[in-house]
């Protein structure tokens, strides 16, 4: 395998052995931000001569016996919302252009003490408000399996850069979809963790209810050791849970024989594009081969969740931006700041009406999830669309690219729930599709283990964009 598409389980077991030197998989990885990424634009900032020196560093320690562990050399993208020390922090936003963070963002800085490498800051959609990182600022962002797609969004840079093997690991938030949206539209695989698994100090908000901290790479192995340096308490983050971290990757070998997964009946299997259908169907067939029982759900509520994330997310936003968007409108791209706009005039009682649905919506997914281990839906509606497209149309059906982006992250941003996003497939097009896991609270290790028995029986994420 070549060198900048190694797993970070692979490239830990050569780093560690000498095998590898953490030099020449920084280089390999900085050489091919330097031939691919004019063509990609997945990155604001690239922090080679800071890279190259952290990789000579951890070469000196693990050649003296210092090994810290799996991350201990390996090279990562941050996106552009983790506040990164000495190196400029936008948001991909002109209002935080020259933006130097002194601090690192908690996360950062536990990614960094188990060894892990910066090279370079992704792009993302303005401030992370929006689904495509088709952005005016620093321009939009293209999916390495056809150039002309976008990537997802917001941590769109971040998916692409994983998928073209310009880094090995990367950091990502979700606040609606934001990293798993771009892992199903890319073809590798992120996490959402239970909301307050992950501190979010140093990470710029979007709405501080729903903002979710967390880990993409090419595996599901990948993402669980991420997990275990990301997560974890912080008095930083008074919102951050205190429960002790099980090991991620203890259970990922033990398979899912005799489980339960939850389809949600009608909202998870209809008005999908054909080929995620085809595609989904195929997934749970898999699902029961390995052992599996597909059993069905019922969210009676589902659809209220739309509505309600939006009168509790736009407010969010527009508080925080309250003193830009006063001060400094014409520096936001039209999109985010109508969005924006659209925000400071929910009323208050449309927020609490919100929050009331928020708390249903979460007694049902929780009540679903006493009968199974896990739910099981696709990531999006859609594969990646045209950048600049507002919809799909296939067989004279239309697919909106946002809510076919959107319709199955967004319930679980309000209810907080873990979600796990692997590959499940390929359109005929070459266009990746991805499957989610949603567990209970604090039930990472479980979507792990689930998604690892899948990710072995099939070949999805084994696959690579021509480039």
């Amino acid at each position: 395998m070549e060198t900048h598409y190694l797993s970070i389980t692979d490239a830990a077991i050569l780093l560690r052995r000498r095998e590898l030197s953490p030099v020449e998989l920084v280089e390999a990885c900085l050489q091919r931000i330097e031939q691919l990424d004019g063509r990609l634009n997945a990155f604001v900032t690239v922090t080679a001569e800071s890279a190259r020196a952290a990789a000579r560093a951890a070469e000196r320690e693990i050649g003296a016996g210092g090994y810290l562990g799996p991350l201990h050399g390996i090279p990562l993208a941050v996106k552009d919302l983790f506040h990164t020390a000495g190196v400029r922090t936008t948001a991909s936003s002109k209002i935080l252009s020259d933006f130097v963070p002194a601090r690192d963002a908690t996360s950062i800085a536990r990614l960094k003490a188990a060894g892990a490498i910066l090279v370079g800051k992704t792009n993302t959609h303005e401030f992370a408000f929006g689904i495509t990182t088709n952005n005016p600022h620093f321009g939009a962002t293209h999916n390495p399996w056809q150039l002309a797609a976008i990537p997802g969004g917001s941590s769109g840079g971040s998916g692409a850069a994983l998928a073209a093997g310009l880094a090995l690991a990367a950091t990502g938030t979700d606040t609606g979809g934001s990293i798993r949206i771009p892992a199903s539209l890319c073809g590798i695989t992120g996490i959402k963790p239970t909301f307050g698994r992950v501190s979010r100090h140093g990470v710029i908000p979007l709405s501080w209810s729903m903002d979710h901290v967390g880990p993409m790479a090419r595996s599901v192995a990948d993402c669980a050791l991420l997990l275990q340096a990301m997560a974890g308490p912080d008095p930083l983050d008074s919102q951050c849970l205190t429960d002790p971290l099980p090991d991620y990757s203890a259970g990922l070998h033990l398979g899912i024989q005799g489980w339960r997964f939850g389809v949600p009946r009608g909202w998870a299997t209809e008005n999908l594009h054909p080929d995620v259908a085809a595609a989904f169907q195929q997934a749970l067939a898999q699902l029961e081969a390995l052992g599996g029982r597909i059993v069905a759900v019922d969210l009676p509520h589902i659809m209220e969740a739309y509505p309600a994330y939006s009168a509790v997310g736009m407010p969010e936003a527009a508080h925080y931006h309250s003193d830009w968007l006063r001060e400094r409108s014409e520096d936001y791209g039209e999109d985010v700041r109508q969005r924006l706009l659209t925000g400071s005039l929910v009323l208050a009682t449309e927020y609490l009406k919100a929050q009331q649905v928020r708390t249903l919506l979460r007694q049902e997914m929780l009540a679903a999830l006493a009968q199974c281990e896990a739910l099981v839906t696709p990531a999006t509606v859609i594969p990646a669309a045209p950048i600049g497209a507002e919809a799909l149309k296939v067989d004279g059906r239309r697919f909106a690219v946002r809510e076919g982006a959107t319709r199955y992250t967004i319930p679980f941003n309000m209810a907080g729930l873990p979600g796990l996003v692997l590959p499940m497939g390929f359109t005929p097009a070459g266009l990746p599709m991805g499957m989610q896991f949603v567990g209970a609270p604090l039930a990472e290790a479980q979507l792990f283990r689930a998604g690892a028995a899948y990710e072995a029986a099939t070949p999805w994420h084994e696959r690579r964009p021509d480039l």
